[in-house]
């Protein structure tokens, strides 16, 4: 998901966010009270992954927009593991089952089982199906029927409000991440629950209509229309998605044949056409980075007058807010013109990265943002290299990483997830800030074509498939030969970061880390220790102890630590030291 990222109290208003941290600034730089929460929980949260593992589901919903409400039927077809028992359990929010009928496969044939109760435990967002004999692991096709509200906190279903001439008009659209997709049908609502899905929507005639995949079939009946999708690749169910309403397009193909059209509400489709232009080259780009074709024909963007967030990923439809997709040739300004195409390439990315492959569980959600928030600067750096991005990254992401994790109370990057609602108290400058700051010390210290390289495999290996964040180290190990795994735990798994002190004597470079806090009475942490890339072109190239000293040449310039800004840390000079750095030549801009 992209999402703007709040630096005020102003922006924290205008984008709805929950945060957790520190109190943010009003425009004078007074610190201001927000409604910030951190959700604690107090034991993981049940996970029905392991108790029933679904493979396809055949979905219909028809949404009633006049009344608020839609009503539908979903089979599921799946594997029942663990103990024998007398209960299947699927998550479910705020969902009436009407009906439900359980079917088991096995070589003597298909047999019926008997469901005795549907019980909807509301605590545990859960329907829970128990039957009259025990349900032995298997494969299992379960039918449920159901009925739900259209609701206004743009999760789930839920309405988008605009005007056309003067007139109230509505669309509906979904928003399922994280754990929403349970509001709209009973299902395994969690990321390793992969599985494919057909599709179908009753809608009233005359609306547009679209899903994940291309329509397969439409079929009318007085009023109505009974809209078909293709089936979708094999996808966590967060990544589905559907919008129905009055909907213009423009539309360009990318040079492999993809088709892309970026929607909007018929007045305003004409400012999509910036954001298409992107999304193709984006597109073109991802494609030869990755060399993995981007494995849907159709891509396509909505601008929705109403949305919780910036954007979000859902495979072949990505949603945004307005702004993150609408440019006025005329009247837009470059900082907004590359927020934009920002925006663009952070949610194609993900089609890969996210889509293709997903985090097992939202605890390494912070790399799956993290990682977009990194690769949106290389494909609008490649795209408009006269914008000069990665100076951009180094303010924007870096220096405001920096400030945020010198505090006393920060968190590490990868912060354990019990439950799906404490994932927006993580969204904050940490996780997407150091994060990709912590991908890009990566990439600058492998190289990048072995960092390149080791996504593909990376991608190539577990396509389809649920990983945590290891299985990108190790990947990224087998290709370029670099202990990776050892290399990032401390820059992911412990808060702050260091700062490096230089002494220079004739012949001899030492260099001592230790954390730095912004407040210079804070207590010094002894033990923390990072292995810190020198990027000065020094053998070794890592300060892996408190202390270390190097053998230079006299006759060389002063060295700079850090050169091009690609280790997360800071570094202290001694003051005749800086001054000869100040009069020797000129820095790069990222210095």
């Amino acid at each position: 998901m992209g999402a703007p990222k709040p630096t005020n109290l102003a922006d924290l208003n205008k984008y709805n966010y929950t945060v957790a941290g520190p109190l943010l600034q009003d425009r004078s730089g007074k610190p201001q009270q927000t409604h910030a929460k951190l959700f604690l929980m107090s034991k993981d949260v049940k996970r029905l992954f392991g108790h029933f593992q679904p493979e396809h589901y055949k979905l219909h919903i028809t949404p009633d927009a006049e009344r608020m409400k839609f009503s539908g039927s979903v089979v599921i077809q799946g594997k029942k593991s663990g103990r024998p028992s007398q209960r299947l359990t699927f998550h479910q929010h705020g969902l009436k089952i009407t009906k439900a009928t359980v079917t088991k496969h096995d070589k003597m044939g298909d047999s019926t089982i008997e469901v005795t109760r549907i019980n909807n435990h509301i605590g545990f967002d859960e329907v829970r199906l128990h039957t009259a004999h025990m349900v032995y692991p298997g494969n299992y096709t379960v039918e449920l029927e159901f009925k739900g509200t259209i609701t206004r906190p743009m999760n789930g279903l839920y309405p988008c409000y605009f005007k056309e001439k003067g007139e109230e008009k509505l669309l509906l659209a979904t928003q399922f991440e994280s754990h929403h997709a349970r509001e709209v049908f009973p299902c395994i609502d969690e990321p390793e629950a992969k599985a494919t899905f057909d599709l179908s929507l009753t809608t009233p005639k005359g609306q547009t209509v679209l899903g994940n995949t291309p329509i397969l079939k439409e079929t009318t009946e007085d009023k109505l229309v009974l809209t078909e999708f293709e089936t979708t690749p094999k996808m966590s169910v967060y990544l589905l998605a559907f919008v129905v309403g009055d909907m213009k397009f423009l539309e360009a193909k990318t040079k492999d044949g993809v088709l892309v059209r970026a929607y909007a509400t018929p007045e305003n489709v004409k400012l999509n056409k910036f954001a298409l232009e992107v999304a193709v080259k984006c597109l073109e780009f991802y494609n030869d980075y990755f060399a993995i074709d981007y494995p849907l024909p159709k891509c396509d963007m909505i601008a929705l007058p109403d949305f919780a967030a910036g954007a979000m990923e859902n495979w072949g439809l990505i949603t945004y807010r307005e702004q993150c997709m609408f440019v006025d040739p005329k009247n837009t300004s470059l900082p907004v013109k590359q927020y934009v195409a920002m925006v663009v390439a952070h949610e194609l990315a993900h089609q890969w990265f996210g889509n293709l492959v997903t985090m097992r569980w939202w605890t390494d959600l912070w790399l799956n943002e993290g990682f977009a928030s990194w690769i949106e600067y290389l494909a609008i750096d490649h795209i408009f290299p006269e914008w000069e991005m990665w100076t951009q990254f180094i303010t924007d992401e870096q220096q405001g990483a920096l400030r945020l994790d010198a505090l006393e109370h920060t968190h590490a990057i990868e912060v354990p997830v019990r439950h799906p609602d404490e994932i927006r108290s993580i969204f904050d400058t940490i996780s997407y800030g150091k994060g990709a700051s912590a991908i890009h010390m990566l990439h600058e210290y492998l190289g990048p074509t072995a960092f390149r390289d080791g996504l593909r495999h990376y991608l190539k290996t577990h396509a389809y498939g649920n990983t945590d964040t290891v299985d990108l180290w190790k990947s990224l190990a087998e290709v370029s030969g670099m202990p990776v795994e050892k290399f990032m735990d401390a820059w992911t798994t412990s808060p702050g970061f260091p700062i490096v002190s230089v002494s220079v004597k004739d012949k001899t470079l030492a260099l001592t880390q230790g954390r730095f806090y912004a407040n210079p009475k804070q207590e010094r942490d002894k033990d923390a220790l990072w292995p810190v890339p020198t990027n000065a072109k020094l053998e070794p190239t890592l300060l892996h102890k408190h202390q270390q000293t190097w053998e230079i040449p006299t006759n060389k310039k002063p060295l700079k630590l850090n050169q091009g800004q690609g280790g997360f840390y800071r570094v202290a000079y001694e003051a005749d030291y800086l001054q000869s750095l100040a009069e020797s030549d000129h820095f790069s801009p990222l210095d």
